[in-house]
């Protein structure tokens, strides 16, 4: 009788409970190495190798498990442990449409099914099937997703036609920390390269993360600071890719070990890509390189763990339009990041964990003008968060939590659009979850305190209160029917306010109003969810309403050969859908899964008084694709056809539409506990000529013409 065994036995005996099972690989074969969670109590363990688990001196309660293997998939299910002995297998798979644990929604840790607010998770193994230049590029396909396209060094996820100030990017629920939200040729510091997983909260999310969120979030989540005691000395992974369409290489190598207590992390990466090549040919001053490096470690116990980590990031990256032809500008940028991280269950009475997490930023970037520095871009940012989630109290859950951030940013030059500024946010929130039976219930509250001061301005302070309210109602085992309004308050930014200068990134001379007010949305999401059966997928409607909608609009004057763009406030509303459907074609059983996947979205904006329609908002898309696995291969093949956006304002171009091609085969090795995975993909394959209806700089930038991408990973 092996030790793990005897152990259960034990317990059994003694009137406690445990957990034991097996989990196998999407052929069904024993799945060794595997990590395998129990969420609520953050307890890990990972299976032999003949892929089994246990878990001993557990209370009974209802549990969720995740099994998550970056080689192979993952798993999740939800058990009530009793008294004795429980058992539970989990079989592995990469299906789009499978259960997830989602961070980002609740910050402990729920099936994606159980969440009131529509959510797209990218594990490990989706993102290197999808992984391009930037984050914006790489998520841009996802329903409700696009990007703001500035070049392939430059591109921020739009969500709902929403980006810069309302969309927040995290890196492990903090603001990345750069300058990507003041203008869209400004890079996002982080890279999916060293991702574990990216979670997009689409639609409001300020109650957790602030009135920046108010579009929504996209949360990139690592390893940098480890949550979890090291199973082996040494494991990680190693990805390594090769594109056409820039002769784009890149890698990217993660190392997790330690011992006993003791957990370490390290991870690097380097991109090198030249100048791309578009439907219209190659597109000069479009190349971009990128390098980072991270360490982390952290102490481990049972169910709690606190750490810290220090990361370093560089890209160099041209900008491909010209003010003046011959005076090509490239931005380089550097951040250095320091985080500090940690989760313990305590038993204070009502309270029964405590997490805390806290981040420091120093960036810069310098816009170089051939060999002189037109322009010096400093942003010293930090946030920190601790929340307290409280027990279970006649089916109640929840958390309440303080958030705090600063941020000074500084513009050198004689280019420089904003004066020196300071934000400083002072936040709390409580989010809580009645989990009725028949009906979920979900609602909370934030109130934030904004502080904002510029050199030769008047300061200015706003008080925002936000809520919100939720239902979730499974009428069967496999339907979902989830609601939510939320209304939300969010202060005007730094550049909103104070921006009086040449923007020549965005062609434009910038002036701000110092007098904006509280913008005030009111949003509704209507969602129908369906995860078991042949056909599963998601259906969702949204709108939002504008009090007092933060915009640009032109004065039709003219400043130094620029057009002057005024920020002002008017009433708008935004509404739309989003569709994603996997029809099962071949029965998963036999090994051969074969899928039919329908997609698409459509989001519509303007103005509420006038019906005049917002700018930069995306165009309507509608995609078809195949998808195939069998455990050791898999294929795809994807249409997505994008419509005409002809609904723009007078000073906008209309933006003609496109259909793209893209297809990708993969196979999958398993050998000496080593899983080797090799990628060929071809996208745009028609090489036609694309534009993102999104981007300031559409009818001079085009988007990638064809690409075929070779990509191996490596995970041990």
């Amino acid at each position: 009788m092996t030790p793990s065994i005897f152990a259960l036995v034990l317990f059994a005996f003694a009137g406690g409970a445990s957990l034991e099972g097996r989990i196998v690989t999407p052929g069904g074969e024993p799945a060794p190495q595997v990590r395998v969670l129990l969420v609520e109590l953050h307890r890990t363990v990972f299976t032999d190798d003949d892929g089994r688990y246990a878990f001993v001196d557990l209370e009974p309660a209802d549990y969720h498990v995740q099994a998550v293997s970056p080689g192979l998939g993952s798993g999740v299910a939800e058990i009530s442990v009793v008294a004795g002995i429980n058992r539970l297998n989990l079989e592995l798979s990469i299906s789009p449409h499978q259960e997830q644990i989602v961070v980002s929604a609740t910050r402990s840790g729920r099936g994606s099914s159980e969440l009131v607010q529509p959510v797209t998770v990218l594990d490990k193994v989706e993102l290197a099937g999808k992984m391009q230049s930037t984050i914006g590029e790489t998520l841009a396909q996802e329903p409700g997703m696009s990007q703001t396209f500035f070049g392939s060094g430059a591109s921020r996820p739009v969500i709902r036609g929403q980006s810069s100030s309302r969309v927040r990017v995290l890196e492990g629920g903090l603001g990345v920390g750069d300058a990507s939200a003041t203008s869209p040729d400004h890079a996002v510091a982080s890279d999916a390269l060293v991702a574990d997983q990216i979670e997009i909260l689409r639609g409001p999310s300020t109650l957790l993360y602030g009135s920046t969120a108010v579009g929504g979030v996209v949360n990139v989540i690592d390893s940098r600071i480890p949550d979890h005691a090291p199973n082996r000395p040494l494991g990680g992974s190693m990805h390594v890719s090769q594109g056409t369409v820039a002769d784009e290489t890149a890698a990217a190598v993660a190392l997790d070990g330690g011992f006993n207590q003791f957990a370490w992390h390290i991870d690097t990466l380097n991109r090198d890509a030249g100048d791309y090549s578009s439907g219209d040919g190659r597109l000069p001053n479009s190349a971009r390189e990128a390098t980072g490096a991270t360490l982390g470690m952290s102490w481990v116990g049972d169910g709690s763990y606190v750490g810290v980590s220090a990361r370093r990031f560089n890209t160099l990256y041209g900008i491909p339009v010209e003010l003046e032809p011959g005076s090509p500008i490239e931005i380089d940028l550097e951040q250095t990041r320091y985080d500090l991280r940690g989760d313990f269950h305590v038993d204070w009475g009502f309270i029964e964990e405590v997490q805390f997490t806290a981040g420091s930023n120093d960036y810069e970037h310098k816009e170089l003008e051939g060999s002189e520095i037109g322009t010096r871009f400093l942003v010293d940012s930090s946030e920190g968060r601790l929340e307290f989630h409280h027990r279970e109290t006649d089916a109640l859950t929840g958390i309440i939590g303080v958030q705090l951030s600063d941020k000074d940013q500084v513009a050198i030059g004689e280019e420089a659009f904003l004066p020196p500024s300071e934000t400083s946010q002072r936040a709390i929130f409580a989010l809580e979850r009645l989990d009725g039976g028949a009906v979920d219930l979900e609602f909370g509250l934030r109130f934030e305190n904004t502080e904002l001061k510029a050199t030769a301005n008047p300061d200015r302070r706003f008080d925002g209160l936000s809520a919100s309210f939720g239902l979730l109602w499974p009428p069967n085992d496999g339907f979902a029917l989830g609601f939510s309004i939320a209304r939300a308050e969010r202060a005007p930014t730094a550049e909103e306010l104070y921006s009086d200068g040449a923007h020549l990134a965005t062609f434009s001379y910038e002036v701000g109003d110092p007098t904006l007010e509280l913008e005030t949305s009111l949003g509704i999401d209507l969602s129908l969810r369906k995860r078991t059966g042949r056909l599963t997928g998601e259906l969702t409607l949204f709108a939002n309403r504008y009090d007092g909608y933060v915009f640009e609009s032109p004065t039709g004057q003219v400043i130094d050969t620029l057009p002057v763009f005024q920020f002002s406030q008017a009433d708008a509303e935004f509404y739309g859908l989003e569709l994603d459907l996997l029809i099962e074609l071949m029965e998963a059983r036999s090994k051969h899964d074969l899928d039919l996947r329908l997609f698409g979205d459509m989001v519509r904006a303007e103005l509420t008084d006038t019906g005049i329609p917002l700018p930069f908002i995306p165009a309507s898309r509608v995609g078809l694709g195949l998808q195939y696995t069998d455990g050791s291969w898999d294929g795809e093949f994807q249409i997505l056809r994008t419509s005409d956006q002809d609904r723009v304002p007078g000073f906008i171009t209309t933006t003609d539409g496109f259909t793209s091609i893209d297809v990708s085969v993969g196979r999958r090795i398993i050998h000496d506990g080593l899983v080797h995975k090799l990628t060929l993909r071809g996208s745009n394959l028609t090489d036609e000529l694309a534009r993102a209806a999104t981007s300031r700089v559409k009818d001079l930038v085009p988007l990638p013409g064809r690409d075929v991408r070779l990509t191996y990973t490596l995970f041990f």
